[in-house]
């Protein structure tokens, strides 16, 4: 019944049920179980575990059974109802995983309003990679996508709430995302960023600049779980308004750049941007350098993680010397700032340099110094928050990893590991879906165990 979930129990019940049915058209005719077994081509043994309820057999089975005790479908339609029972037990525990993993990402009031604004399943620049159209990815970018999208609404179709609760949903908002929770982060993105724009709409004076930079910080979220879902034309859209937005209403240097280094981030994910990107992250980083308020903790957090943009620029670029330096003057902002630390939600300090060098070494074809530098990597000092960004290090090392097939079994730890950590990361991240696709096609699964149910939690198929 449409509503009700199938209980285990059912399944048993419905499989004895057919063995009586079996057992009784057979007694009707006067058959013993070998009689059965002969004409239909099985073993007795079978009949018997059938009638017993511990086998059912495939629909070939039923169908011989049905012409030989002549029982007019009622064996047959009993198969299928059985399998049509199994079948939605089964769709039903995968449903129950994927909402453990993502929790209620969508439901039907806002897929009928997304379903509206239906676009083109998105393209991941490194690869040409395309999400399945009913992926739980796909799902979520689209509605982010119609809500950002959208016109403004009214102003009285949202309660208007104070300037701080605003603030502290947003920064709750980030905390979701570097925590590796993109589907509850997309669930609160689109009211809060509407709350933080009436606010700003509404302020005067000191209060509007102060509403604008809390607008500004929602629309880097926004940025940032698009990009992380594969959507780099989204987030440019988010990065650019919050860059506007900084630019014109405040006159906080770091939050600019923040937004600079989010405008770089979409741009570096596009095909064919690099040069764009190489251009946004140098203007930002001499604007920082000549600005005297760029000396203060988050100023120098976001120099460093635009320096640290650099890096991947350039190892995109094939330019490894630029690459290092710029990783060198990144280890040298780190000093600076003092430690692993989480302001504007940059992550920057000592830590993420080392986990930046991992990351560029795997991605520049060096996958023994990925490794090696992965052995001296300590991320207890990191926030606490920055869930993903350990698991990232975790899917760097895998790939690492997974460039000899020698090392399959340590690629699958990592991989384990890192879903650990934070499943979501694992289970959108393009280059990882790859990684997984591709450890699958050469599967042994005596030396790499949990890949398997890694890939079917995941969605993956060989």
């Amino acid at each position: 019944m449409e509503g009700i979930f199938v209980d285990p129990q059912q399944i048993s019940d419905a499989k004895r049920a057919l063995g009586r049915r079996l057992a009784g058209w057979r007694k009707t005719h006067g058959l013993t179980q070998d009689d059965v077994a002969r004409r239909v081509h099985s073993t007795r043994s079978t009949v018997a575990n059938v009638e017993n309820g511990r086998q059912v057999v495939d629909r070939v089975f039923w169908a011989q059974c049905d012409s030989l005790l002549q029982a007019g479908g009622e064996l047959l339609t009993g198969y299928d109802e059985y399998r049509s029972l199994e079948v939605r037990h089964q769709q039903e525990r995968a449903e129950a995983a994927r909402h453990a993993r993502w929790g209620a990402v969508l439901d039907h009031r806002v897929i009928a309003e997304v379903a509206q604004h239906r676009q083109p399943p998105v393209a991941d620049a490194e690869a040409g990679h395309r999400e399945d159209d009913n992926s739980v990815a796909a799902r979520l970018l689209a509605h982010l996508r119609h809500r950002l999208l959208a016109p403004t609404r009214p102003e009285q179709a949202i309660d208007p709430i104070r300037l701080p609760e605003v603030r502290q949903r947003v920064a709750h908002v980030h905390n979701l995302y570097q925590r590796g929770n993109y589907a509850e982060t997309i669930r609160e993105l689109p009211d809060t960023i509407e709350q933080a724009d009436i606010m700003t709409r509404a302020g005067t004076g000191t209060g509007r600049n102060r509403a604008a930079a809390v607008l500004a910080g929602a629309n880097l979220a926004a940025s940032k779980v698009a990009v992380k879902l594969g959507d780099p034309s989204l987030a440019w859209i988010a990065a650019d308004r919050a860059a506007r937005i900084a630019t014109e209403h405040t006159e906080d240097v770091a939050l600019v750049a923040a937004a600079a280094f989010s405008v770089g981030t979409a741009l570096l994910a596009m095909p064919h941007r690099t040069d764009s990107a190489e251009a946004v992250v140098t203007a930002a980083l001499d604007h920082l350098k000549r600005t005297p308020q760029g000396r203060g903790p988050q100023a120098l957090s976001a120099q460093g993680a635009l320096t640290l943009l650099a890096a991947l620029v350039a190892a995109r670029q094939a330019q490894p010397a630029a690459a290092e330096r710029h990783l060198n003057d990144a280890h040298a902002l780190a000093e600076q700032v003092g430690g692993d630390r989480n302001d504007l939600w940059t992550g920057f300090g000592p830590t993420n340099v080392m986990i930046h060098r991992i990351n560029i070494a795997t991605r520049t074809d060096r996958p023994q110094l990925a490794i090696h530098l992965g052995e001296h990597l300590d991320t207890s000092s990191l926030p606490r928050a920055l869930m993903s960004r350990r698991a990232q290090v975790h899917l760097d090392l895998a790939a690492a990893h997974a460039s000899s097939s020698d090392n399959d079994p340590a690629a699958v730890l990592h991989l384990l590991e890192a879903e650990r950590i934070a499943p979501q990361t694992v289970h959108v991240h393009a280059r990882t879906r790859r990684l997984i696709g591709g450890l699958l096609a050469r599967e042994r699964r005596s030396a790499t165990p949990g890949l398997r149910a890694l890939a079917e939690r995941a969605e993956i198929v060989a």
